[in-house]
C-alpha cells in the first residue's frame, strides 16, 4: 500500500512539474513588434485576432505585473513576448534593458524608469479577451474588424460604466476610470449572428411546416373515420 502511494504522489509531483512550467521566454520576450505609441488612453489593448498588443502608461511605478485565470481556476502568470519601454524623451528600448520573471501566480514586469510607456503582445483566444488592470487611469479595448458586443447572451463587457463606438468597422470600448482589477470581453462576428439567426428562422420555418402538415393529416383521419362511421358510438350503430 505503501508503494502504491508513493508511486501515486510522485507521478502527481511529475504531473504539477510539469503543469508549472516557465513561461518566460527571452526569445518571445526579445522578438519584434511595431507599437502605436500616441494612445489616447492610459492603457490601450489593440486585438487583431489571436493576439493583442497594449501599450501601458507608467506614472510612479517600478512594475507591472500580469496574469491569466488558469484552467483549474485562480490565476498563474501569463506568456508574453516583443516587449519594449518608450522614456519620456521618446526613446525605445527593447527586452534587454527590462527585467522580467514570473511568481506562482504573476509574470513581473521589472520596468528600466519609473515613468514612461510599457508595451507587449498577448495571445487572446477566439471571441474572447482577458487582460488584468496593470496600470491606473483611462483604458480602451479595440476588437478585430467586424466583431461586435451588442447581442446579449454572446456578448458582454466587465466592468461596466463603459462607453463604446464602431470606428471603421472596430468596436471601441472605453473607461474613463476603472476600479475592477481585471477586464473581460466576449465579442462575436457579426456575420456569424445573421447566420445564426438565419439559421434559428429556417428550423423555426421547417418545424412550423412539419406541424402544419401534421395538423393537416390529422384532420383528414378524422375526416375519412368520420365518413366510414368509424367514429360513431356503439349507441348509434
Amino acid at each position: 500500500m505503501r508503494r502504491t502511494l508513493a508511486v501515486i504522489g510522485l507521478l502527481a509531483l511529475v504531473v504539477l512539474a510539469g503543469c508549472g512550467g516557465g513561461v518566460v521566454s527571452e526569445e518571445a520576450l526579445s522578438e519584434e513588434a511595431t507599437y502605436e505609441w500616441e494612445t489616447a488612453s492610459d492603457a490601450t489593448i489593440n486585438v487583431t485576432g489571436s493576439e493583442f498588443q497594449a501599450v501601458l502608461t507608467v506614472d510612479n511605478q517600478s512594475t507591472v505585473e500580469l496574469y491569466q485565470r488558469a484552467q483549474l481556476g485562480g490565476e498563474e502568470p501569463v506568456p508574453i513576448s516583443a516587449i519594449k519601454f518608450r522614456y519620456r524623451n521618446g526613446t525605445v528600448v527593447n527586452a534587454s534593458a527590462i527585467d522580467v520573471s514570473e511568481s506562482d501566480s504573476r509574470t513581473i514586469v521589472d520596468l528600466p524608469a519609473r515613468e514612461g510607456q510599457f508595451a507587449y503582445t498577448g495571445s487572446a483566444r477566439s471571441g474572447e479577451l482577458f487582460v488584468p488592470v496593470a496600470v491606473n487611469g483611462s483604458h480602451e479595448v479595440v476588437l478585430p474588424a467586424g466583431t461586435r458586443i451588442s447581442a446579449p447572451i454572446i456578448s458582454g463587457v466587465e466592468p461596466g460604466g463603459y462607453e463604446s463606438e464602431i470606428e471603421s468597422d472596430r468596436v471601441h470600448i472605453r473607461w474613463e476610470t476603472i476600479t475592477s482589477d481585471t477586464i473581460t470581453v466576449s465579442y462575436y462576428l457579426e456575420r456569424d449572428l445573421y447566420l445564426f439567426v438565419g439559421l434559428i428562422g429556417l428550423v423555426a420555418a421547417i418545424a412550423g411546416g412539419g406541424w402544419l402538415y401534421f395538423r393537416y393529416q390529422l384532420r383528414d383521419l378524422r375526416t375519412e373515420r368520420a365518413e366510414a362511421g368509424l367514429d360513431m358510438e356503439d349507441g348509434e350503430k
